[in-house]
């Protein structure tokens, strides 16, 4: 048998546990109905008075008024987020603040200009997320769209080949690659390339002069060795060799 001291601290932490757990009942609950009545008062909104209300906020006025009311519900929603996050900024300590703007690359200042610039670099990181996993969504159901055309047999090598397991189905075998793909790294390295693929094609579309410049202001050297090396390869693979001792064409007509 516990203890009779034993025994009343166990009552006291089990007393304490569900005291705690109803607090939280009572908040979600609270929250919930919170939430529901903000529902409720945007949904009651004419049509008129939703478009200037997202106007207002700087957001798209347009599509149906479900739509509406939820891009407004999200949005109230994001304000109350960053009040919070201003609020607890506001209230850090000096060194803890000055550590946050350390770990953020910003510099001092003003607080209130300080806040106002961590709340935009953090919320230029959320967007990025945002961003990112929109791309992976996107390589998602591409990946998915061409596993959908194998057969089941295919689709059985394919998971044979990764080890992995062969399952019962086709779709037990799509999932099954899919999560794969995601745990390997195959989606993020999709990702890069595709992001590579549109960063060369921005900067092939724009001009030497500009492409030069912005060498410049990387400290970039534009004549790398290794790529010279391989954009003569890809030259020589479209053209054929020059011969060493023969001049290239180019080189001849300025001396005509």
């Amino acid at each position: 048998k516990p203890k009779k001291g034993k025994k009343a601290d166990m009552v006291d932490a089990l007393l304490e546990n569900e005291s705690r757990r109803k607090q939280e009942l009572e908040l979600k609950q609270q929250q919930e109905e919170a939430e529901a009545n903000n529902r409720k008062e945007l949904k009651n909104m004419s049509v008129d008075e939703l478009k200037k209300a997202l106007s207002k906020k700087g957001l798209e006025a347009a599509g149906k008024k479900d739509d509406m009311v939820e891009a407004l519900y999200q949005a109230g929603i994001q304000e109350e987020i960053v009040a919070a996050r201003k609020a607890k900024l506001r209230a850090m300590a000096s060194d803890d603040f000055k550590k946050l703007l350390a770990s953020n690359g910003l510099f001092a200042g003003k607080k209130e200009d300080i806040i106002e610039a961590v709340l935009a670099h953090e919320a230029k990181l959320v967007e990025a997320v945002k961003a990112y996993e929109a791309k992976i969504q996107e390589v998602l159901a591409k990946m998915k769209e061409e596993l959908e055309a194998k057969t089941a047999n295919d689709l059985k090598d394919l998971c044979a080949n990764k080890n992995l397991k062969l399952g019962a189905g086709k779709e037990g075998r799509i999932e099954t690659l899919l999560q794969d793909a995601k745990a390997s790294g195959e989606f993020d390295r999709t990702i890069a390339a595709l992001a590579r693929k549109a960063r060369a094609e921005q900067l092939l579309a724009m001009e030497a002069g500009e492409v030069l410049k912005l060498c410049e202001e990387m400290q970039t050297d534009p004549l790398v060795k290794e790529v010279l090396v391989e954009r003569l390869l890809a030259h020589e693979a479209d053209f054929g060799r020059v011969p060493a001792d023969e001049e290239p064409k180019a080189k001849r007509a300025r001396r005509a």
